[in-house]
């Protein structure tokens, strides 16, 4: 019998850790082979903190700073395992040569499509951090297969890399249909204290340059001269230079930010009347999809991945083009057959992802990579 270990690292972001836990959730159930996940130390910590202790069904190997730096060196799993998925790049070139044969699924390459941005967010060490984030793409031509969550990701990781096509496999996210699903508006909008008889524009997601979030409040400004009670709810973390622009544009009082579990974050794409997603970059975009299965429209930009995910079921623009969104908007908000068109379209889009598909083609390049070693 061959086995297989997920190895889990730091997923410092909500749609990472959901994609690593659906997708081995959904493993379990289909694979005739054992199949085991673990977390590294820097991941328990973190997400027992977000989560809470007992979600999880990963194994027991060893959650200690210690079994951290046993796995990097190599004297902790290798051999142990018939096949390794490494489901961030973050550690690849240390596992890659310990751990073989392995399997590298690849979320985005922001370090290269916005190394000058990251440098910049990482400051002074910035550019350091971002050499060795390329070093970790590097080593993925020790990989037998990449996985790559969009055809996006894959054209830039070729552009970027020159990985030979035959190593690489695009295998979207899927989305969780019992969590994110059509729900009454007015009664998620009492769960959440929301105003009840505003229009409410839904935004979820870091506040990352890619993420956009002065074409958003721009958008806001231009909308609230037609329609001056429309509100902004921003699911994440508000930054300084977030708060200096809403204050420049005289905004305060039309902005709700928000911090969410993820069982309460569904309830707003149910409480919201539209998704504004201006991001500029996506290796994937979990908000759109997540909205769509919720049944509220979509209104994003036409960049990177996002055209992939939303397809013709939502109103896709430059990322730039603030009139273009603030008019949108005000369209969606005004007219309620456009509304009840874009939520049909895209909750019927969202049915073209779920995490058991994400799972059985995931399996397929397992079973592949096994049968050849």
């Amino acid at each position: 019998m061959k086995s297989i270990l997920l190895v889990i690292h730091d997923p410092s972001h909500a749609g990472i850790f959901r994609y690593c836990l659906s997708l081995y959730r959904e493993l379990k159930k289909i694979s005739e082979n054992p199949i085991d996940a673990w977390l590294t130390f820097p991941s328990k910590v973190q997400i027992t903190k977000s989560y809470g202790s007992k979600l999880f069904p990963f194994i027991n190997l060893g959650n200690s700073l210690l079994t951290f730096f046993e796995l990097l060196s190599g004297r902790r799993f290798h051999n142990v395992y018939s096949l390794y998925h490494l489901t961030n790049v973050t550690i690849t070139p240390a596992l890659l040569v310990s751990c073989q044969p392995a399997i590298v699924t690849i979320h985005d390459v922001i370090p290269f499509s916005l190394e000058s941005e990251r440098s910049r967010s990482w400051l002074g060490a910035g550019s350091l951090l971002v050499k060795l984030a390329q070093k970790s793409f590097s080593m993925l031509t020790k990989a037998y297969k990449i996985i790559c969550v969009s055809k996006s990701t894959k054209y830039d990781l070729q552009h970027y890399l020159h990985v030979n096509d035959q190593f690489i496999e695009v295998i979207y996210y899927g989305v969780d249909h019992e969590l994110f699903k059509p729900r009454d508006k007015l009664e998620a909008r009492r769960k959440l204290g929301l105003p009840l008889d505003r229009p409410i524009i839904l935004n979820v997601g870091s506040e990352e340059s890619r993420k956009n979030i002065p074409t958003l409040l721009r958008s806001l400004k231009e909308l609230l001269n037609s329609v001056p009670n429309a509100l902004l709810v921003r699911v994440g973390e508000r930054d300084a230079h977030t708060e200096k622009l809403i204050n420049s544009l005289g905004l305060n009082g039309k902005v709700l930010y928000r911090r969410a579990s993820p069982n309460e974050v569904a309830l707003y794409y149910n409480a919201a009347d539209l998704l504004c997603f201006p991001s500029y970059y996506e290796g994937f975009g979990n908000p759109p999809l997540e909205a769509m299965a919720s049944g509220l429209p979509v209104i994003a930009g036409n960049r990177t991945s996002i055209p992939e995910v939303v397809s013709h079921a939502g109103i896709l623009l430059d990322p730039f083009d603030v009139e273009g969104f603030a008019y949108w908007m005000r369209e969606v908000l005004m007219n309620e057959d456009l509304r009840n068109k874009l939520s049909e379209a895209g909750y019927k889009r969202s049915m073209d992802f779920s995490w058991e598909k994400c799972a059985r083609e995931t399996l397929e390049v397992y079973n592949e990579v096994l049968n050849e070693v």
